[in-house]
């Protein structure tokens, strides 16, 4: 018997972005220098004893296994012999999924690499993204896979083991209309493959509830980056916002960890940095801007934008979050500021929009507000003798999302206020000032928290004015205590 086969070519991913970035080459180019090369692959010949079957089974998966070729067959074998041969080749042992996005999917002309996601022991795989410049890398953080589409007849090539490809997860062409793809695997797996649109899948379970297409016009700009700002980001980036600038200039450390979204893989790294490969995460297409430093010296090029966002103040303290809302009020936008008194037992949310009566942070906290930067993470509402006899962390996980759930609810309410057919969720009920107990328990948030009636209490009553403060007025607003009712 004898096997025939074509001495497999091997091109790596290497060589060809070295074609497209030191050669010049165009992608039309490297498909036809792919092709040139395939059709000269020398052909050799082996010859195997037929006499034993098992010899020559053993004989072929050895040839095989250090030479992957097309293989021709010259002999009068047995239909036993035929019968293992065939199982031998068609045999496979998972099978494999792609899903394709449209925006791939529909370029059916398009040759060059894709990046995605996928996990070899489910056998799921996604093409996301085309890599038109052949970047080595994928800017978005997490694409763990690169594919290959080229032309029919090289993908056939690849198939027929004329040609293997190092470097690449799957290989793939439109063929007559219809993509076709296999794994860079010892076996070539076919992989099954559909497609999907990446917006409308992506948010599908948000549809009845906010507006896709709408919520991708909308934008964040996002005031601090630590355990509240990182949940509002996440979150809004979920309910389909797709433009962010996010401004901090901290580093994320150990001890932030237990309550922020970010985690281990990510210490050392700017918090904002690391949370814009987080939205990212969650949608490719979004667009993050970020800046490491504080809001007064961000280049003011980057706040080029037209009406359509928001700006969401998380400072750790009150000064920040005025001017965070003063820029609001230059920029025509709506303000929430968010954030948790002593041990995170009590929050509050505070909201303005531009063309109405309420008065901005800065005039309703014009009593509270010192230009004098206080310590990081310094509470808002607690003084010296409570923070001497309350020595534990400044608020749990669990507490903290509480409050700054009910400033995201707010968020989406505001986006969202112009919309036709859009049901507010708390707009409607809660006031400009909202506070949110979680205890009110003096163990945990010291004397100030025994004012509300009961724990998980959001108020609903309070309103901030612009109107000058009484000296009594004043005091109740230090301690906390403005307007709370017992509803």
């Amino acid at each position: 018997m004898l096997i025939r086969r074509t001495i497999m070519k091997v091109i790596t991913r290497g060589e060809l972005h070295d074609k497209i970035r030191n050669d010049g080459y165009a992608v039309t180019d490297l498909m036809n220098y792919i092709e040139i090369g395939v059709s000269t692959c020398p052909e050799a010949t082996v010859s195997i004893d037929l006499i034993d079957s098992e010899k020559v089974m053993s004989e072929i998966k050895d040839t095989l296994s250090l030479h992957p070729a097309i293989v021709e067959i010259d002999s009068d074998s047995s239909a036993d012999t035929e019968e293992d041969l065939s199982d031998f080749f068609t045999t496979t042992s998972k099978a494999y999924m792609l899903c394709i996005s449209d925006e791939i999917a529909n370029a059916s002309e398009y040759f060059g690499e894709i990046f995605g996601v996928g996990n070899d022991e489910s056998g799921y795989y996604y093409a996301l993204v085309a890599n038109k410049q052949f970047n080595e890398c994928c800017d978005i953080a997490g694409f763990n896979k690169v594919g290959l589409i080229v032309t029919p007849k090289i993908l056939n090539s690849v198939k027929d083991k004329r040609i293997h490809f190092e470097g690449y997860d799957f290989i793939g062409a439109c063929v007559e209309g219809a993509w076709e793809f296999v794994r860079c695997n010892d076996r070539l797996s076919f992989m099954n493959c559909s497609t999907f649109g990446l917006v409308t899948n992506l948010f599908s379970r948000n549809e009845g509830l906010f507006e896709a297409s709408e919520m991708l016009e909308k934008y964040a700009i996002i005031i601090g980056a630590g355990s509240v700002g990182s949940l509002i980001a996440m979150q809004l980036a979920r309910a389909g916002v797709k433009k962010f600038i996010l401004i901090d200039g901290d580093v994320l450390k150990l001890h932030n960890v237990c309550r922020h979204q970010l985690g281990f893989r990510d210490l050392g790294r700017y918090k904002t940095a690391a949370l814009k490969d987080a939205i990212m995460n969650i949608n490719p297409l979004a667009e993050v801007i970020t800046f490491n430093g504080y809001l007064q010296d961000a280049p003011l090029d980057i706040f080029d934008l037209d009406k359509n966002g928001m700006m969401i103040g998380t400072a750790d303290n009150r000064a920040g979050n005025a001017l965070a809302n003063d820029f609001a009020e230059h920029l025509g936008i709506p303000f929430v500021a968010t954030g948790c008194w002593t041990r995170a037992a009590a929050g509050e949310v505070f909201y303005w929009r531009p063309d109405s009566n309420l008065p901005t942070y800065r005039e309703a906290y014009f009593v509270l507000i010192s230009e004098d930067r206080p310590e990081a993470h310094n509470n808002y509402f607690g003084d010296e003798e409570e923070r001497e006899t309350l020595n534990f962390e400044p608020g749990t996980s669990v507490d903290i999302e509480f409050v700054t759930n009910i400033a995201i609810k707010v968020c989406l309410d505001l986006l969202n206020q112009n919309q036709l057919g859009y049901t507010p969720r708390v707009l409607n009920y809660l006031t400009n000032s909202t506070l949110i107990c979680n205890t009110n328990n003096p163990s945990i948030g010291g004397e100030t928290v025994t004012m509300f009636p009961h724990p998980l209490f959001i108020s609903h009553t309070i309103r901030m004015n612009k109107k000058e403060k009484t000296n009594d007025e004043r005091s109740a607003t230090d301690n906390g205590v403005e307007n709370v009712g017992a509803d």
